[in-house]
C-alpha cells in the first residue's frame, strides 16, 4: 500500500530538439518503439495520472490514452521551454504533488520517487531535485504543484531556476548514474544502442 499522497507524472516532450536535427525526440525509434515509451511504461506505474507536454504531433502523442497538454504558445521555431512548460502543464494536473520526467532518459528508475519522497518527508521542500553525484538533474523532480504559481517562467527561464526560486531539497542518487542520461544527439543514441547491445 503506498503510504505517499498521490502523484501525477509530467514527461517533457515539447522541446524543440535541436541536438537532434530538429526532430520530435520523443517520437525516434527506439528498441522496437519510439523512445518516449519506457518513460511512459515507469511512470505509469508510479503515479496516479500521467501528462505529456508535447507541441507537434499531438495525436500521435494522444494514442498513448494520456492528456497531451501543449505549450499556450509555440511556433515551429520557437518553444515555450522546458520551465515554461513545466509551470503551464502543470495546470492541468489533478494532484498537488507532481513527478517530472523527460521523455529522453529512457533508463529512469522507478525507485526514484520513493527517494524523492523519502527527502520530502525529511525536509518538507516544496521541491526536490536529484542529483546524480556529479550536478543536479532538474527534470527529475517532485514538485509541490502550488508552489508554481509564485514561480513565473517565460522562455528564456531555465529550468532549474524556477525549481531553486523557493524552497528545495537535493535528492542524492548518485548511485544511478548511469540512469541519467539524457538521449540528446544521434551519437548519444546510437552510444545508448550499442551499451543495451552489449548487455544482451
Amino acid at each position: 500500500m503506498n503510504a505517499y499522497p498521490p502523484v501525477s507524472a509530467l514527461i517533457l516532450a515539447g522541446g524543440a530538439g535541436r541536438r537532434m536535427g530538429g526532430v520530435d525526440k520523443g517520437l525516434l525509434p527506439f528498441e522496437g518503439g519510439v523512445l518516449i515509451d519506457p518513460i511512459i511504461k515507469t511512470l505509469s506505474l508510479l503515479a496516479d495520472e500521467v501528462l505529456i507536454n508535447a507541441n507537434r504531433h499531438l495525436d500521435r502523442y494522444r494514442q498513448w490514452g494520456h492528456p497531451v497538454v501543449a505549450d499556450p504558445v509555440h511556433t515551429e521555431h520557437l518553444f515555450a521551454g522546458p520551465a515554461a512548460a513545466l509551470v503551464h502543464a502543470s495546470r492541468y494536473a489533478k494532484n498537488d504533488w507532481l513527478l517530472l520526467a523527460p521523455c529522453d532518459m529512457p533508463d529512469y528508475q522507478p525507485h526514484w520517487l520513493a527517494a524523492l519522497w523519502q527527502v520530502q518527508e525529511q525536509t518538507r521542500a516544496a521541491v526536490v531535485i536529484a542529483h546524480d553525484g556529479s550536478r543536479l538533474q532538474p527534470t527529475v523532480a517532485l514538485i509541490h504543484r502550488p508552489c508554481l504559481s509564485q514561480r513565473p517562467a517565460s522562455a528564456d527561464t531555465r529550468l532549474l531556476s524556477v525549481l531553486t526560486a523557493g524552497r528545495y531539497s537535493v535528492c542524492a542518487l548518485d548511485q544511478d548514474a548511469w540512469a541519467f542520461g539524457n538521449l540528446n544527439t544521434p551519437e548519444q543514441l546510437r552510444s545508448h544502442h550499442s551499451r543495451r547491445e552489449a548487455l544482451t
